[in-house]
C-alpha cells in the first residue's frame, strides 16, 4: 500500500491524535508540518483546516474520517471495538471529547495562554477565570470515566487517542495541571499512555505561544 502523509503542525491535538492512531496500527507515515490556513492546506481543504491525510493522490480531511480510514484500511489492533455496544461506547466518548471537552479545554482555556491577545502577550486572566468552572466540570467528567483504565472502557480506543494530546498540553498549565495532579485517575492514566510506544513516538515539539 502506498505510504501516507498526515498534514498539519504536530502540536495540534487533532493532528497528534491521528498520528497516534496511525502508530497504534503500525502504519508508517510522514508528518508534513503545515499550519491551518497555509496555501497548500487551503488547496486541499475548503476551510483550510488540519489535519489532512494524503496517500497516492487520495486526500481526506477531518480527524474522525482520517482515523476511521486508518482503523479500517490497515491491519493491526482495532481502535474501535467490533462489538456493537463497546463500539457505541467508544464513539460516545469520541463525541464527548471532540464536541464538548476539546472546545473548553483547548479552544477556551489553553488558547487563553497560547493566543491571549493581550498587549504584552501575557495570559488572558479574564478568559482563564471565566472558563474555570467548565474546566473543572470537564476534567471531573473525564476522570470519572477512567475507572476501567481507559476512557469509558478497558481497552485503548480512538477516544483515548483524542484525549491524550489534550491532557498532555493541559498538564503544563497551572490551573489544569493542579486539577489533573489532584484527580483520582488522570495522572496515572496520562503517565501510562505517554509510555505507550505509539504515543511516545509521536510526542511533538513544545508549543510556541
Amino acid at each position: 500500500m502506498p505510504p501516507i502523509e498526515i498534514i498539519g503542525i504536530p502540536q495540534s491535538n487533532f493532528v497528534w491524535a491521528t498520528r497516534i492512531a496511525a502508530a497504534e496500527k503500525g502504519v508508517a507515515h510522514a508528518n508534513i508540518p503545515l499550519p491551518p490556513g497555509h496555501p497548500d492546506v487551503a488547496r486541499l481543504h475548503p476551510l483550510g483546516r488540519i489535519p489532512l491525510l494524503r496517500q497516492d493522490g487520495f486526500v481526506l480531511a477531518e480527524s474522525r474520517a482520517i482515523m476511521a480510514f486508518i482503523d479500517q484500511g490497515f491491519e493491526g489492533p482495532a481502535l474501535i471495538p467490533r462489538d456493537p455496544r463497546a463500539a457505541a461506547q467508544a464513539e460516545q466518548w469520541v463525541s464527548l471529547v471532540v464536541t464538548s471537552a476539546e472546545p473548553v479545554l483547548i479552544r477556551r482555556y489553553l488558547f487563553a495562554y497560547l493566543f491571549p491577545g493581550t498587549p504584552d502577550r501575557s495570559p488572558d486572566r479574564a478568559r482563564v477565570e471565566e472558563v474555570a468552572p467548565a474546566l473543572d466540570r470537564h476534567l471531573a467528567m473525564l476522570d470519572a470515566a477512567l475507572g476501567e483504565g481507559f476512557l469509558g472502557g478497558a481497552s485503548f480506543t480512538l477516544a483515548d487517542a483524542y484525549l491524550v494530546p489534550i491532557l498532555y498540553w493541559l498538564r503544563g498549565l497551572p490551573e489544569s495541571g493542579a486539577r489533573i495532579a489532584a484527580a483520582r485517575h488522570l495522572p496515572g492514566y496520562l503517565d501510562r499512555l505517554l509510555a505507550r510506544p505509539a504515543v511516545a513516538a509521536t510526542v511533538p515539539p513544545p508549543l510556541q505561544g
